[in-house]
């Protein structure tokens, strides 16, 4: 049905393109322009959608967008190099929003409601194994936890002495979730033959066994996955919580008998994660050491000018001109930043 070719009224100054509307669309009408600031993020955080948020004034909102990232939040703030703020559009003009101060002052501020993860209401009744408790390890289990999933998290007692304070409090808080961790002697065995476990998760690949990893899905043999990273000497934590992400992504697929490979998240090239060559990061006049408080010039009203500064580059838009006027779209959008024309005829 096609009565007005421009049916469809995304007001960007709200839109933070969270593709709630294009899910809904039953005519497959909708999509989601992508930002490029969340389109080199190696997590795919919606650098957008907080920022947009927090011009409007909604903080709560805004620490709603970074909750799937929960306690991983305050570590990404700390160590990430923004290649978001390399691309940012802004750059071309007065320079880039500062796209890390205001994650750093989100870390800071809302830090107790971050390491309180969100455990789903309703759980999978399925088990999941994580050999190792390093940053991919806690990342998978922490997004196996928001999954629904019964997690259990093995390492070596000589590593709890190694956690530095971030993996002290992204354990605090996974405990609290319902994880259960177990220091001992399993990884020195074979660790793989954990029947009793829907699937396991490995963190390192030095802790494979033999064969070999599927860099697409993270697949080593039947029901064991591996993060397939080892950022950790490179100081990378964030391309390791991509890829521990990553890992969760196939394993519920696996347990809810979908295909592995089919359709991968947008934020990856090619089954692994993107690795971008920064250059020191823009935006800031200095820059900062990961040992600085975060954002501590950072208050309220700062943060909203700053944030103000957002052009808004994502966004959802018409493409089909084949919108039924049936509404979930516009009923359903969190900010009321669409608006369905109906014809008068039709109304």
């Amino acid at each position: 049905m096609r009565i007005d070719d421009n049916s469809i009224r995304i007001d960007r100054n709200k839109c933070i393109a969270c593709g709630i509307c294009v899910d809904r669309c039953i005519m497959d009408n909708l999509r989601l322009s992508i930002a490029p600031c969340r389109q080199v993020c190696p997590v795919g955080m919606n650098c957008q959608g907080y920022i947009r948020l927090i011009a409007m004034d909604k903080e709560e909102q805004a620490l709603e967008q970074l909750q799937t990232f929960g306690p991983f939040v305050p570590l990404i703030a700390a160590t990430c190099k923004a290649p978001c703020e390399k691309v940012c559009v802004r750059k071309k003009k007065d320079g880039a929003v500062h796209i890390l101060e205001l994650k750093r002052y989100m870390a800071k501020k809302y830090s107790k409601e971050l390491y309180r993860i969100q455990v789903p209401a309703v759980q999978s009744k399925k088990s999941v194994a994580v050999i190792g408790a390093d940053v991919s390890g806690l990342a998978s289990g922490f997004k196996a936890i928001l999954s629904g999933h019964f997690v259990t998290i093995y390492a070596r007692q000589s590593d709890k002495n190694e956690f530095d304070g971030f993996l002290k409090d992204i354990i605090t808080s996974m405990e609290a979730a319902g994880a259960v961790f177990c220091y001992d002697s399993i990884l020195e065995k074979d660790a793989y033959d954990l029947k009793h476990f829907d699937t396991i998760i490995l963190s390192r690949a030095k802790d494979q066994p033999p064969g070999k990893i599927d860099s697409l899905t993270h697949l080593v043999k039947d029901n064991i996955f591996c993060c397939n990273t080892d950022f950790s000497k490179k100081n990378e934590p964030v391309l390791e919580i991509a890829n521990a992400f990553e890992t969760v992504e196939s394993i519920n697929r696996y347990l809810n008998g979908e295909p592995l490979a089919w359709g991968r998240g947008f934020y990856t090239q090619g089954g692994g994660v993107k690795v971008f060559k920064t250059d020191p990061r823009v935006g800031s006049d200095e820059p900062r050491s990961s040992q600085e408080d975060f954002a501590d010039g950072f208050n309220n009203e700062i943060a909203k000018k700053q944030a103000s500064r957002c052009f808004g580059c994502g966004r959802a838009f018409e493409k089909n001109q084949t919108c039924w006027y049936c509404l979930p779209c516009e009923l359903e959008c969190p900010q009321g930043a669409l608006e369905v024309r109906i014809p008068y005829l039709v109304r």
